[in-house]
């Protein structure tokens, strides 16, 4: 049978869901037919080694076994899976159990091809289901986040991360997008799990509701479980979970709904469609998988880091404050002075040309100074213009606090670990714990105590023999999770306490 026979009575949207994992350059829903969809996957399959790419190990070795004999009906519950997958990828008939005739060359060229190199596709196979299941287990993730996984565990450089996500098996599973991150205030590429697309907006609302930060234990070997069978069935829960399940008439769709309350941690639908010992099973084992909204945590390993996150959270310093920021002469002079300075450089390197004038203003837009801002600390050579030429003629007192303001320290990552009573903890990657003051308001006003520790981007600075931050500050996209606080904690107990740069 060929494929076009077989797909064409297939619903437009199941074919062009399978055109869009295979053809990389697809165009969209309405522009396309059906027929040409199934003519540009045969296409696809033509180039060299796309097929061996798309295929793992296992579909290759079970289509070796197609090459040898006619699969037997016993043989349709042992191949079920590649059975399936191979039906997905347009190469295997779910109608003959034949391979379609239109890659049955390429089949036997793509197997010549990888019988000498088994040992490099297995190792490979190792890597990309490792990735798959990673996007899997959490959804939908930050690619960067997904390229740093792979770099601590696999020693494998950003460049080469780059090209592996091009891999066709990877682009069979998962996808990209480009989202809004508001703790980074920018868009940022995301990679997901294509089946999960339509629980990705749930998934938001779930992780809003249950996500935490840290390292999950985790046993490398579950991924590759996760990726053949969906779960991880080494747990012994899990399987006996598995085993009730694939017993049903309609598994595939069980399995679905399980994932989906695995993905969400919503399990209310489950008690819809299970009862009595069957949800027990579903339950006990649901509790024993990594959870999406919980960021790869399972439940009862949450729930663990639930009760140790309020213990840490109890050793932390939160004292209201009071008086924890500069008086109102002095934050003026500030405003006047660091303004001036902001002014300057955005005119002199023409940062932001829609801002005509930052020096004595109000209700500039906070964003955009940030610009002028980052790009005054990275280039602190700017004082000593700023005081040379003084273009607003400060007197020479000024001048001087001005040129203290070179000894100011700038981070992504400092950590605000605390509120005394005068004055805001914050600990440096560095392990020095800054006692600072706010400027206009004590900084619990701005941060509640409730966020903290909190990690922020800032530059703290000295005026008038007292530390500041320069007023502006920015979260960074990495929640504090237990790791980091006990780290902090732990950090911050021997940190000498620092009231001057």
């Amino acid at each position: 049978m060929k494929l076009k026979e077989e797909f064409i009575h297939y619903s437009k949207e199941i074919v062009y869901d399978m055109y869009m994992r295979i053809v990389y350059d697809y165009k969209f829903y309405d522009s396309i037919t059906r027929g040409k969809m199934l003519e540009e996957i045969v296409k696809e399959y033509a180039q060299e080694h796309f097929l061996y790419a798309i295929c793992t190990q296992k579909e290759l070795e079970f289509l070796q076994e197609v090459q040898k004999h006619q699969l037997q009906k016993k043989d349709l519950q042992k191949y079920a899976w590649e059975i399936r997958e191979l039906n997905n990828k347009g190469i295997f008939s779910n109608t003959t159990f034949t391979i379609f005739e239109e890659f049955q060359e390429i089949v036997k060229k793509e197997l010549k091809f990888y019988e000498g190199r088994k040992i490099q596709k297995q190792n490979m196979d190792k890597l990309i289901t490792f990735i798959i299941s990673i996007v899997k287990i959490n959804g939908e993730m930050l690619t960067k986040a997904l390229g740093s996984i792979l770099e601590s565990m696999w020693s494998i450089p950003y460049n080469d991360f780059n090209s592996l996500l091009g891999n066709p098996l990877i682009h069979f599973y998962c996808d990209f997008s480009s989202k809004y991150i508001e703790s980074f205030e920018r868009e940022e590429e995301t990679i997901y799990y294509r089946e999960y697309w339509n629980l990705l907006d749930d998934l938001d609302d779930a992780r809003q509701k249950f996500g935490i930060a840290g390292t999950n234990p985790f046993d490398i070997r579950d991924y590759y479980d996760i990726f053949y069978y969906g779960f991880p069935i080494r747990n012994e829960k899990v399987k006996l979970m598995y085993d009730t399940i694939r017993k049903r008439p309609i598994s595939a769709f069980l399995f679905r709904t399980i994932d989906e309350a695995r993905v969400l941690n919503y399990r209310e639908v489950l008690s819809f469609i299970f009862e009595g010992k069957d949800l027990k099973i579903i339950n006990e084992a649901l509790d024993e998988m990594p959870c999406s909204a919980m960021n790869g945590f399972t439940p009862k390993d949450y729930k663990k880091e639930m009760y140790k996150s309020i213990d840490l959270h109890k050793q932390l310093v939160i004292i209201p404050q009071h008086n924890a920021h500069l008086c109102k002469d002095a934050a003026d002079l500030y405003y006047k002075l660091y303004f001036g300075v902001l002014d300057y450089t955005n005119k002199k390197y023409h940062l932001c040309p829609e801002i005509v004038r930052i020096y004595k203003q109000e209700g500039l837009d906070v964003n955009k100074l940030m610009k002028v801002d980052d790009y005054l600390w990275e280039h602190k050579n700017i004082i000593d213009d700023f005081v040379i030429e003084n273009p607003y003629n400060f007197t020479n007192e000024e001048l001087e606090i001005i040129k203290g303001f070179k000894s100011a320290v700038t981070s992504d990552h400092f950590l605000l670990m605390g509120f005394e009573r005068e004055y805001t903890e914050i600990l440096s990657e560095d392990g020095k714990l800054y006692m600072v003051k706010g400027v206009r308001a004590d900084i619990d006003k701005i941060i509640s105590p409730t966020e903290i520790p909190k990690m922020i981007k800032t530059t703290l600075l000295m005026f008038q023999g007292k530390l500041i931050f320069n007023s502006f500050f920015s979260y960074v996209g990495i929640q504090a999770g237990n790791e980091i606080i006990e780290y902090a904690l732990e950090n911050a107990k021997k940190a000498i306490k620092y009231y001057h740069l």
